[in-house]
């Protein structure tokens, strides 16, 4: 009984240190078992990793692809736009050439019948001298003088380069005054007319009216040639202005491009570092790809700067050159004003002019008188009379023409 129990205590002790065994062996493989799993997961998390930082940066990379085909696009349409500016621009300046010696052929006409009508002023001037010897005529060298001013100035004028502007000033100061210039033909025949009926009817009132009535038409050219100048004024100030605020346009919207640029670039370099420390060697060349994205852009950048110095510089010149121009209409201001005092004392020899007419009438009827009561006034005082008035009309011309060559541009 003892053996049975100690055989059966053996078997149970041999039993147990084999199931012991068996655990420790189970033990051992479910250790291993879940090393293994361990490392599998790892490597997959470490192999996910570089791969979505990899698809980060290649959308990154996209997207500066897509934004440099723009800006390249961009460029080739700005440079499209400036080549067909620029042909334009040749095209109408040779037009603008060609108009301008087209417009300077025609004031050298002008010119020539100016010359001609102040030939024929100072003649009249001459013969009022010879009548009325005793008294004070219109002085010959005074208007000479301011003529040959008038014509010097006006040739220093046309010498000078003219822009657009000017050569638009130009053509509607041409064509005011042919208008000009046909009207006073038509008045100094109109008065031509009238002198010549004079001689048959005899001396009456109708001359002091006549002088009125160019009293009158000398206001009234006057008061025309201010408006005018206002006018001319006003638009010179409205295109200034507007000039200024297209260069302020197109200074602004470089300025906010360049603004958007460096803000993108700024971007792309933020990216650029953040994603930097887990990429994989292979991505190396992409981001050098990318850098040198980087840097065309800031190129592109730099040209654009140049770009708005350049307008600037512009900007600059054009304000010089309208500093120079106001400086010169300060100067013709000036001498508009001497003229003025000129033609003030051209008209205090109008008046003496109408002294020596309203003596002349009485003196022509009593002549008249005595010689025949039939045939009116003689024929030298009526020549006298007609005289007078010819070199009435005639310092109403020099006073047209001196004026409008100093109209302030």
């Amino acid at each position: 009984m003892s053996s049975w129990l100690g055989g059966l205590g053996s078997g149970l002790g041999q039993s147990l240190g084999q199931v012991g065994g068996s655990l420790a062996s189970l033990t051992g493989q479910i250790s291993n078992f879940t090393k293994d799993m361990l490392m599998e997961g790892t490597e997959e998390v470490e192999a996910e990793l570089p791969n979505a930082r990899r698809k980060e940066v290649e959308a990154i990379h996209a997207i500066l692809r897509s934004e440099n085909e723009r800006l390249k696009k961009l460029c080739t349409d700005l440079e499209e736009k400036h080549e067909a500016s620029e042909l334009q621009i040749k095209q109408q300046s040779m037009s603008y050439r060609n108009q301008l010696q087209q417009k300077e052929v025609e004031i050298s006409h002008l010119k020539a019948r100016q010359i001609a009508l102040q030939d024929q002023l100072l003649k009249l001037q001459s013969a009022a001298q010879s009548v009325n010897s005793g008294a004070g005529g219109v002085p010959a060298t005074t208007a000479s003088s301011s003529f040959g001013y008038g014509l010097s100035h006006a040739s220093a004028f046309h010498d000078d380069d003219m822009d657009f502007g000017d050569m638009i000033s130009s053509q509607r100061e041409i064509n005011r005054l042919s208008n000009e210039v046909s009207r006073l033909e038509s008045e100094v025949d109109h008065w031509r007319h009238i002198a010549q009926t004079s001689k048959a009817q005899g001396p009456d009132n109708s001359d002091q009216s006549e002088i009125c009535k160019l009293q009158n038409i000398i206001k009234e050219l006057k008061r025309n040639r201010s408006q005018e100048i206002d006018d001319h004024q006003h638009e010179m100030s409205v295109l200034q202005n507007a000039h200024q605020q297209k260069l302020a346009e197109i200074t602004r919207r470089h300025r906010e491009e360049l603004s958007d640029y460096e803000e993108r670039i700024e971007e792309l370099e933020n990216l650029l570092q953040q994603g930097g420390s887990g990429i994989a060697v292979t991505d190396r060349s992409k981001i050098q790809e990318m850098q040198k994205t980087i840097q065309v852009l800031q190129t592109e950048k730099l040209e654009s700067t140049k770009k708005i110095e350049g307008l600037e510089d512009k900007i600059k010149s054009i304000s010089k050159q309208l500093y120079s121009a106001e400086n010169d209409r300060d100067v013709l201001r000036k001498e508009q004003e001497r003229l003025n005092l000129e033609n003030r004392k051209i008209l205090e020899e109008c008046e003496s002019l109408k002294l020596e007419c309203s003596q002349l009438q009485p003196s022509a009827v009593k002549q008249g008188d005595s010689v025949s009561g039939k045939e009116g006034v003689p024929q030298g005082t009526s020549e006298e009379v007609f005289r007078l008035q010819q070199a009435l009309s005639g310092i109403q011309c020099l006073e047209l023409f001196s004026d409008w060559r100093f109209i302030p541009y």
